[in-house]
C-alpha cells in the first residue's frame, strides 16, 4: 500500500516527504524494522518511540508516523498525526485489510474463566472440523502454531498482523481474551466479533477502572460492538452467565442482538445441574 493510500483513511494529517513509497509492514518496535517499514512512535509512559529514528531508519524504515517535529534524512517521509492512537486505529486496519471481518470472530470477557473458555472453544470447533486461532494470556496459537502473547489482548498493531497471518493461513474461528484494557483503550479497532462471550466480574483491575461500575461498562463494549453500525457479517450473538448478577445486568443491558444465558443457580437458557466438582474433574 503507497503511503497516499493509507494516509487517507486519517484526520488532520500532515505528510512531508514522497507519498508514492510502497509500505510493506507497519511496526512500533525498531527491532522488527525491515526494509519498507512505517514505523510508528508511540510515546509510553516509560518509553519515548522518537528516541529510535535512527535505528529504524538504519534497518529499512521508509517512513515515520509521529505526533512531534522531528528531523529525519531528506528520503524519509513523515507523517504527523495529532492522536497517535487514534491514527493506528484507523489505518492499521485499513492496511491489513480488515482480517478481523473476513474470519468468525469469537470474543471472551471477564475477569475469570477466559483463557479456559477460549481453549474449550478451540477443542469444541476443531472437533467440528473448523480450523481455529486463539489469542490470549499465554500465548497465541494457529491451529498447532504457537507465538508468545505479551498482553492478555495485543495492541492494534500486533493484533491486525496476528489476524492477518491467520487469515492467509485460511483460519475459519478466532477464539480471543478480549480484556477490560483492550476494550477501553480500543485495542480491538477494525474488528467484527460475531459473538462475545462473559465469564464473571470480581474486584480486579479497580487501579485503572477505579469502581466496580467502570469496569462493567469497560467490559460491556464488547456486547455493544455486536449491533455497532456498519456491520459487515450477520447472526451475532451474546452468551452471559446468568449467575454474576452485576456482570450480567450491564452485559444484557448493552446487549441487542441474540441473548444466550447461562448458569448453575439461576433459571438460564442453557442451565447445567446435578454438577459434580472432584479432583479428576
Amino acid at each position: 500500500m503507497t503511503i497516499e493510500q493509507l494516509v487517507s483513511v486519517l484526520n488532520n494529517v500532515e505528510v512531508k516527504g514522497d507519498v508514492n513509497k510502497e509500505i510493506e509492514f507497519i511496526t512500533h518496535d525498531s527491532r522488527r524494522v525491515r526494509k519498507n517499514t512505517l514505523f510508528v512512535c508511540i510515546c509510553g509512559t516509560r518509553v519515548d518511540g522518537n528516541k529510535f529514528i535512527p535505528q529504524a531508519i538504519e534497518a529499512g524504515a521508509c517512513a515515520i508516523m509521529t505526533e512531534k517535529d522531528v528531523e529525519v534524512p531528506a528520503d524519509i517521509t513523515v507523517i504527523k498525526v495529532p492522536n497517535m492512537r487514534e491514527a493506528m486505529e484507523l489505518a492499521v486496519p485499513y492496511f491489513y485489510d480488515y482480517p478481523g471481518k473476513k474470519m468468525r470472530m469469537i470474543g471472551v470477557t471477564g475477569t475469570n474463566g477466559k483463557t479456559s473458555s477460549t481453549y474449550m472453544l478451540r477443542d469444541i470447533l476443531r472437533k467440528a472440523g473448523y480450523k481455529v486461532g486463539v489469542i490470549g494470556t499465554i500465548k497465541i496459537m494457529i491451529e498447532d502454531e504457537e507465538m508468545p502473547i505479551h498482553n492478555t489482548t495485543p495492541d492494534v498493531i500486533d493484533l491486525q498482523e496476528i489476524l492477518d497471518k491467520m487469515y492467509k493461513q485460511n483460519i475459519d474461528y478466532v477464539v480471543m481474551e478480549v480484556s477490560s484494557h483492550a476494550l477501553d483503550m480500543n485495542r480491538i479497532a477494525g474488528c467484527e466479533y460475531d459473538t462475545a462471550m462473559f465469564t464473571n466480574l470480581t474486584q480486579d483491575h479497580l487501579d485503572y477502572h477505579k469502581t466496580m461500575e467502570n469496569y462493567a461498562l469497560a467490559k460491556a463494549k464488547l456486547f455493544d460492538s455486536l449491533s455497532a453500525p456498519n456491520l459487515v457479517k450477520s447472526d451475532k450473538n451474546a452468551v452471559i452467565n446468568l449467575d454474576d448478577e452485576l456482570g450480567s445486568k450491564t452485559m444484557i443491558e448493552h446487549t441487542k442482538c441474540n441473548l444466550i444465558t447461562y448458569g448453575i443457580k439461576n433459571d438460564a437458557v442453557l442451565k447445567a445441574e446435578n454438577v459434580e466438582i472432584k479432583a479428576s474433574g
